[in-house]
């Protein structure tokens, strides 16, 4: 039990490391191209092609990059479920002994001590406050941006009183769908 509760912690800080590493590398990736976005702003020549080509790639590297920290988080969600139940095999082999291993509920119920211990005690919209959120964030505006830059470029400047409500739109459906897809990723663990 022992060997399977370190190996467990070891699974779940690999995959806390890992999602670490994707987020900062896709935050890196963003703030590079918005620099070199910020290079060509003043030539029309150079800002369209160059916007065109990194914002899909923005776009698509922040999907993959969400796909997998929710994935990560769900992985840690089933990692910090076993150790749960390794802990509970623990605290109840000797009752006398049972205050050493420490609640982190005010419950004592498996799913309230699993959301505790994977959520950090957001028990309300836990996913409001994932590692992935940021990276939907940004890749929603990302998009957003992108759409209403499209919108610019086809139908000239004059279109900007309709490109910002469409940049708009394409975020909010696409954080609609982010929070939709995340929860049900974790309901199908947690339940």
């Amino acid at each position: 039990m022992t060997t399977e509760h370190y190996v467990l912690q070891s699974a779940a800080g690999t995959a806390i490391s890992e999602a670490g590493n994707r987020a900062t590398s896709f935050i890196l990736a963003v703030s590079s191209s918005m620099v070199a976005i910020g290079f060509t702003v003043h030539d029309e020549r150079v800002f369209w092609p160059f916007v065109s080509a990194v914002l899909p790639l923005l776009f698509g590297l922040g999907l993959v990059t969400t796909v997998r920290l929710i994935e990560t988080g769900v992985q840690g969600l089933m990692y910090q479920q076993a150790i749960v139940r390794i802990r509970r095999y623990y605290r109840n082999l000797d009752n006398d002994h049972a205050g050493y291993f420490g609640q982190y509920s005010r419950h004592d119920d498996p799913a309230d001590i699993t959301e505790a211990l994977a959520m950090l005690a957001t028990k309300k919209s836990p996913e409001v406050f994932s590692i992935a959120t940021t990276s939907a964030l940004i890749s929603a505006a990302i998009a957003g941006i992108g759409a209403a830059l499209l919108v610019v470029r086809i139908a000239g400047a004059g279109a900007l009183p309709v490109a910002y409500p469409i940049g708009a739109a394409v975020f909010a459906a696409l954080m609609t769908v982010f929070f939709r897809y995340e929860r049900s990723r974790y309901r199908e663990v947690a339940n």
